[in-house]
């Protein structure tokens, strides 16, 4: 279970970053902070519980890695490289994800709530239980990939690929749809309205 501590700072409603016990907005040096998270993202295949909310990672390679309980909400992700990696139970809720590299990944249980995903590849993927409601996605592909019971409910597609996908049981309930392709994927057994959410 992911392990939420609080800022210490009174008033504060973030959570405690990395080792410290303040989010970065009040940590006495963020930047150090920063760099030792960064640290152990290289230096470990499995990470666990860590909680990196607020982070701007650029051009980092992660592929292959195993990510389980961590957090980068509100976080600025550029050209980060997840090639292949493993997510459990992992948010980026809020985050800013431009020209980063899903393909080949395994996701249970995470969510990309309210995120802005640009230019990004979902491609060839095992994405079961997922969250993507309130994001805006734009110029990004999930083709041949399986989306399981995730869910796009007040979700803006720009320009997004669904091809060849398996859309068994996902929440497809867009804000908006503009140049998205579906083709030779099952969406009649997506769902595509709350009235037969639960049937």
């Amino acid at each position: 279970m992911y392990s939420y501590r609080a800022c210490a700072e009174p008033g504060c409603r973030r959570s405690a970053f990395f080792e410290d016990e303040r989010c970065l907005d009040h940590a006495a040096d963020p930047d150090a902070l920063v760099a030792g998270g960064i640290e152990r993202l290289r230096g470990s295949d499995e990470i666990r519980n860590l909680n990196l909310a607020g982070i701007r990672l650029d051009g980092l390679d992660l592929a292959g890695k195993s990510f389980i309980c961590c957090s980068f909400a509100n976080a600025s992700l550029q050209a980060v490289l997840f090639t292949g990696a493993h997510f459990k139970i992992c948010l980026f809720d809020g985050a800013d994800i431009g020209s980063c590299d899903f393909s080949g990944i395994s996701a249970q249980f995470s969510s990309f709530g309210a995120a802005r995903i640009l230019n990004s590849s979902f491609e060839n993927s095992e994405l079961l239980h997922l969250n993507f409601s309130g994001a805006r996605i734009e110029d990004c592909t999930f083709n041949n990939s399986n989306l399981y019971d995730s869910r796009f409910i007040k979700t803006e597609l720009v320009t997004t690929a669904f091809q060849d996908c398996d859309l068994k049981r996902v929440h497809l309930i867009p804000a908006s749809e503009v140049g998205v392709s579906y083709r030779y994927s099952n969406t009649a057994e997506a769902i595509r309205d709350l009235d037969h959410a639960w049937q």
